[in-house]
């Protein structure tokens, strides 16, 4: 039996439609060396016996019954975490098969790094690729304006040292819990994207949803600029906020 290297933490509410497929794709990675967390917050779904229905050794099922939210279970499978590295999944996007090989041997010859994520294939809701994104590779390209771009690593794909998913916990900031520990750890953290494609990523162009993300960037835009006084920053973080919304609302009256 192999030493897991890697613990994947996926949470799950009500993903009776998409889970399978998730935990499908980390069992078909090229990599044998890992285990995953499935983190039931409290599903009214067939979520859970889905879940159950994995046999695998690897695979440990987390369920009280509760619905805690997504930051308390991100945090409740990184306390339990007990492999060097941590990788994130969600419930409704598909690892590549290469993911955790490429990304754990990255992080294996690159000690500086902390957290490398990778590109995404942007994936339509009948699973057909509608696009891609392709993000730097380099910590100041990533960090750089995230009043303009956010910061650049697809929360899905993140994989990193597990020591450093400890120190910088999740917040909870709806819908920006990833964006926020990113911003929060950006000066004391070293980042990295690979620019292979490695996870399809579920897009979802829903206005009202949009919305609530980008305000709830925005607020945490407004808390960590006014904390430190970079009133410039801010300024354009609101600027740009108004832009997209604007942009946002054109494209459904277009559509």
């Amino acid at each position: 039996m192999s030493v897991a290297q890697v613990t994947v933490i996926l949470p799950v509410f009500n993903g009776e439609l998409t889970l399978a497929r998730a935990v499908k794709s980390i069992l078909h990675q090229t990599y044998p060396h890992w285990k995953l967390l499935l983190l039931d917050d409290g599903s009214t779904d067939a979520t859970l016996e889905i879940a159950h229905s994995f046999q695998d050794f690897r695979t440990t099922v987390i369920s009280d019954g509760l619905h805690k939210g997504i930051v308390e279970r991100l945090n409740q499978g990184v306390e339990l975490a007990d492999t060097p590295y941590i990788a994130r999944m969600d419930a409704d996007d598909f690892s590549l098969p290469e993911r955790l090989e490429q990304q754990i041997h990255f992080l294996e010859n690159a000690p500086q790094i902390d957290l490398v994520g990778t590109a995404i294939h942007l994936v339509g809701p009948t699973g057909e690729v509608i696009g891609k994104r392709i993000f730097s590779t380099s910590h100041s390209g990533i960090v750089s304006k995230p009043w303009l771009k956010t910061i650049s690593i697809a929360h899905p794909t993140w994989c990193g040292r597990t020591a450093w998913f400890k120190k910088w916990t999740y917040h909870d900031f709806s819908r920006n819990e990833d964006q926020e520990l990113l911003l929060r750890a950006a000066a004391s953290s070293t980042y990295s994207n690979l620019s292979t494609p490695l996870l399809e990523y579920t897009f979802k162009n829903n206005f009202y949803q949009n919305f609530k993300t980008r305000l709830s960037w925005l607020i945490v835009l407004v808390k960590h600029y006014l904390k430190r006084g970079q009133f410039i920053e801010l300024f354009l973080g609101i600027s740009v906020f108004f832009v997209k919304i604007f942009l946002d609302f054109l494209r459904k009256l277009l559509h």
